[in-house]
């Protein structure tokens, strides 16, 4: 496809990067020439010198000839913009991030009005993605399926647990419970794995299911955690905003610490039911003053990532049972894990992953099933792909999938079929209708068909 992208920068880049590398046929809009030149230099991609809004720089970068126009600069007034004048030269889809949260109430107005296909709120998906692990502490991250009705939970085995030495044919005689072992990474290695893969302390794995189903799975092997009761947010910032309206809904008591006092008093006044406090997170004293030590559950969302590294460290040793930490640079990610951070939250990973995700669907449009989701797990080395079935002559419908062949390191990991998860065997047919999670780890698959050898 034909893709310009508007805004180069954290996330502009990384959605360059990976559509290039499906091969599409990128162009990136900025206003700096210094970072055009940059990237053009790391990527096979056109680049085109301007303001993403302007109709002159549009018709130069064909953003009318384009199959989807996306806009990620640093101004949501721009991004809407930029996708209305795109859609009125003739831009297929757009895709715009808006992040104001006034914006965000009147989205649906925003995108029927201004012709924007897609608005996808960085610090919102986020919050999203750490309120799921808070309501289920067990887990390090939590991908969503079907509309809640699919889970693909991150968890780490630890020492002493009996799912260290086990193999996951005995897994599955042992533990009756619909669950699926999708994926596990252990040190610097990934695999899809098969009956015969035998488990080990350290080893981080996917498991898929309904989420009543990860629960029993959690209960029967000893390591199901309640929800946290009260959490404490460093960094009142969008994300920060965000997730104590999730958790305050939820019915968890949020403790908030800002050091800007002009923000403050606007959180104080947006959540009236969560305490305030101005104040340098990185500061022992004041932490342990606001009851670190009693809190369940532990956000670091500053804006430098350094800093939320180290107090999340520091909550972690103040007996803080689950802490996620925000972390932007890739570099930190991996170096954050070592230093023993289980649960790591990117907003520019969350966001270039859904703007992808949404590319990956339009590209298949024509096919037997969409791309409905798609998440990168394990450091983005595994894909988990989502896929409505929408074609009754496909060439799986209706085989068992014992007689279809898939593809090396690919594994179906659930369906759901009339609101209902299955967890397949080689008895199970896939049908018309079914959504069916992909776990694998090609990254060029747009069809449920390009998995089978068929």
């Amino acid at each position: 496809m034909n893709i310009v992208i508007i805004g180069s920068g954290k996330i502009g880049d990384s959605i360059c990067e990976q559509l290039a590398r499906e091969g599409h046929d990128v162009t990136l809009i900025d206003k700096t020439a210094d970072i055009l030149g940059t990237t053009a230099n790391q990527l096979d991609i056109m680049c085109v010198e301007g303001d993403g809004a302007m109709r002159s720089t549009l018709i130069e970068a064909n953003a009318g000839g384009a199959d989807l126009v996306i806009a990620c600069t640093g101004s949501d007034e721009t991004n809407m913009l930029s996708c209305l004048m795109a859609k009125k030269l003739g831009a297929r889809r757009t895709a715009a991030r808006v992040r104001n949260p006034e914006y965000y109430k009147q989205i649906d107005f925003i995108k029927n009005d201004l012709g924007i296909d897609v608005a996808i709120n960085p610090e919102l998906i986020t919050a999203e993605e750490i309120c799921r692990v808070f309501i289920f502490p067990a887990a390090l991250k939590i991908e969503v399926f079907a509309r809640g009705r699919a889970e693909l939970v991150e968890f780490k085995i630890d020492e002493g647990s009996p799912l260290d030495g086990i193999t996951l044919s005995a897994l599955s005689h042992e533990v009756k419970v619909k669950a699926l072992v999708c994926a596990v990474q252990r040190g610097e290695e990934v695999y899809i794995p098969k009956g015969d893969f035998r488990l080990l302390a350290g080893d981080r794995i996917h498991v898929s299911a309904s989420h009543k189903d990860i629960e029993g799975f959690l209960r029967a092997i000893g390591g199901f955690r309640e929800k946290v009761k009260t959490s404490m947010i460093v960094g009142g910032g969008r994300i920060g905003y965000y997730l104590a309206a999730l958790l305050l809904s939820a019915g968890i008591h949020v403790k908030i610490i800002e050091r800007d006092e002009a923000f403050c008093n606007v959180l104080a006044a947006a959540l009236p039911e969560a305490a305030v406090i101005n104040g340098d997170g990185t500061d022992q004293k004041l932490l342990f003053e606001e009851g670190i030590e009693h809190a369940d559950s532990f956000a670091a969302l500053t804006g430098i990532d350094e800093e939320n590294m180290v107090i999340s460290l520091f909550a972690q040793s103040s007996g803080v049972d689950k802490v996620v930490t925000k972390i932007n640079r890739d570099s930190y990610i991996d170096m954050a894990g070592k230093m023993g951070i289980d649960s790591i939250v990117s907003p520019k990973d969350v966001t270039s992953s859904r703007m992808v995700s949404y590319a990956r669907a339009m590209e298949n449009t024509v096919g037997s099933s969409n791309v409905e989701n798609m998440y990168k797990i394990l450091g983005g080395s595994v894909e988990a792909l989502e896929f409505i079935i929408r074609d009754s002559e496909a060439p799986y419908i209706g085989k068992p999938l014992k007689d279809l062949r898939l593809k090396e390191n690919s594994l179906i990991g659930c369906i759901v079929r009339n609101r209902k998860s299955i967890i397949p065997n080689g008895d199970t047919e896939i049908q018309l209708g079914d959504s069916v999670i992909l776990v694998t780890t090609d990254s060029r698959f747009n069809d449920l068909k390009d998995a089978f050898d068929i």
